[in-house]
């Protein structure tokens, strides 16, 4: 039998090891020995499962591009120059380094509320003055890297592969936070525009991907932009919904869309305001639902989300829907379908059995009109 601490550590593992796959699956250059994200292999890594040019060779083999101290510098040299915004990692392209340790921070920048990053960087301010140094930074990446739901496993394992102390190796965040020499101070109201950007420039990237160009994103696309990720054994149902429920022609605008998203990110806090609305894991309410989301992020969904959101992930259509599984597709999303499934033993099959009694519940109702619920 295995110890609890033996399951927690083979859980970090295999998180590691996904996380790990996906940084050397998208991972386009190797430089010294060391493999390296371009900002464009870090877009496409956040916004698709896998990458078609590494499917060209056997699954296990990865390619990479050799580059020279030349050419990281000719880079470097372009990245320094390059403005802050919601184009910077789109306009930088091929141009610069990302390490798996930066991945992995950036990682944690789309997954995480403001309110907790800011926490972390004032933690390091010794002096009050908002700024951090270099030396700094690494430590912020350190305390940002680690994943909330798996502290029991200890301090040092979910940054086991990586060294995040030194780095001799100037990357694309290294010298946009402090030049080219390392000497400049990175000030909090640049760290969170930065933040800000990031988020923005991904939403904006998954918005044209999903809506296809468009100005506006259909919601049979809203629901293939959450689901992407997920493999629940809702998903057959889900799908379902949107056929039956969801009438051709009905859109979301990017606004509502940037919305849901900031919605994602504040999972966490919109999971503790659910426990106090409602008892134990009672289906929600649109109204508790919608108050849910407006304690968490300050801000309100609309109604058309809203309805949207009812209408794919209310099972048995009593105009509720339970808040724990939503919460399991949602927490795939936000995390690129990187959390580690637990799926296994007792659990799963309960799971199984779940499933297969909503369809048949469907299907009676389908044939005699009344609702077997």
């Amino acid at each position: 039998l295995f110890q609890k601490e033996d399951v927690i550590h083979a859980e970090v593992d295999e998180r590691l090891s996904l996380r790990k796959h996906r940084f050397m699956h998208f991972a386009s250059l190797e430089y010294e020995g060391e493999c390296y994200m371009t900002p464009r292999d870090f877009l496409f890594s956040v916004m698709f499962d896998k990458v078609e040019r590494k499917f060209l060779f056997q699954n296990w083999l990865y390619i990479f591009l050799f580059v020279s101290l030349k050419e990281v510098d000719a880079a470097l040299l372009y990245v320094a120059k390059a403005k802050p915004g919601p184009n910077f990692f789109r306009e930088l392209g091929d141009k610069g380094l990302i390490s798996y340790a930066e991945y992995l921070f950036l990682l944690t920048i789309l997954t995480k509320p403001q309110t907790g990053l800011h926490i972390a960087f004032k933690m390091l301010d010794a002096d009050g003055n908002e700024q951090v140094e270099k030396k700094e930074f690494f430590k912020l990446q350190r305390i940002m890297g680690k994943e909330d739901d798996l502290k029991a496993a200890g301090d040092e394992t979910v940054l086991q592969e990586t060294e995040l102390d030194s780095c001799d190796v100037n990357t694309v965040l290294l010298v946009h936070f402090f030049g080219k020499q390392g000497k400049e101070k990175l000030h909090f109201s640049e760290f969170f525009r930065f933040m800000e950007n990031l988020q923005t420039e991904v939403q904006e990237m998954e918005f044209i991907k999903f809506a296809k160009g468009l100005s506006v994103m259909r919601k049979e696309d809203f629901a293939a932009w959450l689901l992407y990720f997920t493999d629940e054994e809702n998903n057959e149902i889900y799908w379902q919904n949107v056929k039956d429920r969801i009438e051709a022609g009905e859109n979301i605008s990017l606004e509502e869309f940037k919305t849901f998203c900031k919605f994602t990110n504040n999972l966490e806090d919109f999971s503790i305001a659910m426990q106090m609305f409602t008892v134990a894991n009672r289906p929600v309410k649109r109204a508790e639902f919608k108050r849910a989301v407006k304690v968490a992020t300050g801000q309100d969904l609309s109604d058309n989300v809203l309805d949207t959101i009812f209408k794919i992930f209310d099972l048995d259509g009593d105009d509720c829907l339970s808040h724990s599984e939503f919460l399991g597709v949602l927490r795939n999303r936000i995390h690129r379908g990187l959390r580690v499934p637990q799926q296994q033993g007792i659990q799963g099959f309960w799971k199984c059995v779940k499933k297969e009694s909503i369809k048949g519940a469907k299907e009676l109702w389908k044939q005699t009109g009344k609702s077997p619920f």
